[in-house]
């Protein structure tokens, strides 16, 4: 009697195959998608530290006393004054910025609004706050 070799069939290896390339796939599938959110968690990011470095400057501006306030829709176009292009690692973005002084608090606060979008890409971010002394 001959003896059987040991060893997988050619079914039983196709078979092996396929369900490792169907793995494959889906864990490829999985990686790409956790590679577009962290882009897109980077990128909020860069929009969130360039809106509060604005901020920052104009929270400055505000203590100083050489802010104005900004036209009503300067957060929706680009006004000349309130708004700028910074580019953060390498990306362009549209930063704009509005300011106005509640007659409620008779001059003694400001409050600014800053919104960095990257119109490429359709999203924005925005910071709120509320500057100055209140009675």
């Amino acid at each position: 009697m001959p003896s059987r070799a040991r060893g997988f069939t050619l079914l039983e290896v196709i078979i092996a195959t396929g369900l490792l390339t169907v793995i494959a796939l889906g864990s490829a599938q999985l990686f790409a998608l956790a590679i577009r959110q962290n882009m897109t968690a980077r990128d909020h990011l860069l929009m969130t530290l360039a809106a509060s470095r604005k901020i920052d400057e104009l929270v400055a501006a505000s203590r100083a006393g050489t802010l104005i306030a900004s036209p009503t829709d300067s957060l929706d176009r680009n006004t000349a004054g309130f708004f700028d292009l910074p580019v953060e690692s390498g990306a362009s973005y549209v930063r704009r910025w509005s300011v106005c002084f509640p007659t409620e608090y008779a001059g003694a606060a400001t409050a600014i609004v800053v919104r960095v979008s990257r119109p490429s890409a359709g999203t924005s971010v925005q910071i709120i706050t509320v500057s100055g002394t209140l009675p």
